[in-house]
């Protein structure tokens, strides 16, 4: 089949490209000559004056139109089904009344959530589903997710007006471009854009106007809470000393991602790190060995320690 992926904006985790490639890879081995446009990471909103619905996936097809939210979730989030379903429910809603405007033999619009953890890990949950009218898949029932065997219905001149009515933007490459998350803004990537599992980026607070440094982690793209929480335990450790960063924000479930990205954010020293002081060649011998004293006495002082600038 052919497949269109127009990448409306950045992906959030690793959850939301695996599941993608799989639903792209998949429809294209697919035999028969229907068009799909996949819209992934689309924000929309019926009026400009509500705020808008970030949508991991939309798929449109012959048999019409899916609205797909990826989780990486594992028995023990069954909890979080329920309440992730309402909100899916409603999604699909809004966008099949928007597109059956354009395409009223569009059929009724559901949603379904793709589980990219390991089958054997989300059997229960899947087994579970549906919940509110929304199905739960693994990535093996890529099919039943985007409605695949169900009747043609759409022509492909109507799949194409569908997917532009959505006003897809031009493609972004998904390399952690956040530019908002949990009332962050202004995210600017600091960590290497190749790491997944782990992101530092520089922000401005929305509302408290703190800059920050915000820690991201995607267990997605591998590892475990526990092994991923230690550096912000050991800043934890740390807040009885002057010296350390401040904590803002403490660890916690990133905002639409429970159960599988957390993130949590100090405060921004403003300072130079000690990797670029040791590059800088106006800080003199002196002035390195002052440091490195200081340094090694701060476990046991109150007194920040800082890089100081002395002239040579």
């Amino acid at each position: 089949m052919d497949v269109t992926v127009f990448q409306c904006g950045p992906a959030a985790n690793d959850s939301e490209r695996k599941a993608l490639e799989h639903l792209r890879r998949g429809l294209r081995a697919e035999l028969g000559g229907g068009l799909w446009i996949l819209l992934a990471n689309l924000s929309f909103s019926v009026t400009h004056r509500l705020q808008s619905d970030e949508i991991d996936i939309v798929a449109i097809g012959p048999p019409g139109a899916r609205v797909i939210e990826v989780k990486h979730w594992a028995d023990r989030h069954r909890p979080l089904l329920d309440g992730e379903a309402e909100r899916v429910a409603n999604k699909a809603r809004k966008i099949g009344t928007t597109l059956r405007n354009r395409a009223p033999n569009l059929p009724y619009v559901d949603g379904a959530i793709p589980v990219t953890q390991e089958a054997a890990r989300a059997r229960k949950l899947v087994a579970a589903g549906p919940a509110r009218g929304v199905g739960v898949h693994t990535l093996a029932g890529w099919k039943d997710a985007v409605g695949l065997d169900k009747p043609d219905v759409l022509s492909t001149v109507q799949v194409r007006a569908l997917g532009k009515a959505l006003e897809p933007k031009a493609q972004a490459a998904v390399d952690g471009t956040l530019k908002r998350l949990a009332g962050y803004a202004d995210l600017t990537l600091r960590s290497p854009r190749d790491e997944r599992c782990h992101r530092v980026y520089k922000a401005v607070h929305a509302t408290r106007r703190d800059r920050a440094i915000l820690h991201l982690y995607d267990l997605s793209a591998g590892g475990d809470e526990k092994v991923a929480r230690r550096g912000y335990d050991a800043i934890h450790r740390l807040q009885r000393h002057a010296w350390a960063p401040r904590i803002l924000d403490t660890w916690q479930d990133a905002p639409g991602y429970a159960g599988e990205m957390y993130f949590f954010a100090i405060a921004d020293p403003a300072a130079p790190t000690l990797a670029e002081r040791a590059n800088d060649e106006s800080w003199p011998p002196e002035a390195r060995a002052d440091c490195a004293r200081k340094a090694v006495r701060a476990g046991r002082s109150e007194t920040p320690v800082r890089p100081t600038r002395t002239s040579s």
